[in-house]
């Protein structure tokens, strides 16, 4: 009897401690959804072709497990193999839209323009012939490896492996938006220029400048005036010491 219960206390020990482990790398449904709404309908541009069917482009977080990978994680040599039998969903440089996010057990899958289910893609590509643009998009596969947490899943942790094959600067800009006060917010996105912004918040509002002026002082601010020309009109923004100080509309 003594050797029966070591044996149950052993058992429930390793069924505690797998059962642990299996909580301990689970991803939640909130953090799904932060990364969902952080992500979905955002644009980005690619940096590399990217094949037009539903397997996409497998992307290993971890390249340094597996010589066939690059810096980024990618198997070139597959990814050419990709392009040339299903055709190109995704063209380097560019814009494509995020329309999916998905998140399983060992990896994120970021659909981009449709996640690469195009009409007939993958059985019309050999005929059309190689490299041919179709529709439908691509998709990228972040391969971790491992089971994933809520900590691999946090926007903050995830942007690194977007920017290896992705161009997120309108993310990165949202991100930043969020972040101001509601007016600020609200003067971006409708592309103003308001007193109280920053150099930066101009450049995500509006762009750059035209033309740029630092004024001499008598003192020890910093005055700046950028000119812009905007659908037909001269905008001039004044600045003192980094923030906008006047808004002229001619």
């Amino acid at each position: 009897m003594k050797l029966r219960s070591k044996y149950c206390l052993v058992l429930l020990v390793l069924v505690f401690f797998g059962l642990n482990g299996v909580l301990m790398a689970s991803t939640t449904e909130k953090a799904k959804t932060e990364l969902g709404k952080a992500l979905l309908g955002k644009d980005v541009k690619a940096l590399l072709d990217m094949p037009a069917y539903k397997d996409g482009l497998d992307l290993y977080v971890n390249p340094k497990t597996d010589k066939r990978l690059d810096d980024r994680g990618i198997d070139l040599k597959d990814l050419a193999k990709f392009l040339k039998d299903k055709g190109v969903g995704v063209e380097r440089d560019g814009w494509i839209t995020i329309t999916d996010v998905k998140v399983d057990s060992d990896r994120i899958e970021v659909h981009l323009g449709g996640g690469g289910e195009g009409s007939g893609a993958s059985k019309n590509a050999a005929k059309k012939g190689a490299g041919l643009l179709r529709a439908g998009g691509s998709r990228i596969n972040f391969r971790y490896g491992r089971d994933l947490t809520d900590a691999d899943i946090r926007l903050d942790a995830f942007m690194p492996l977007l920017a290896r094959v992705l161009d997120t600067g309108r993310i990165r800009d949202n991100m930043e938006v969020y972040g101001l006060a509601p007016e600020l917010q609200e003067a971006i996105r409708a592309k103003q220029v308001v007193e109280g912004m920053t150099y930066q918040m101009v450049l995500m509002s509006v762009g750059e400048p035209d033309q740029k002026k630092v004024e001499d002082t008598t003192d020890d601010s910093l005055k700046e005036t950028w000119f812009f020309l905007r659908d037909g009109h001269r905008w001039v923004v004044r600045f003192i010491n980094g923030k906008v100080v006047k808004v002229q509309i001619f």
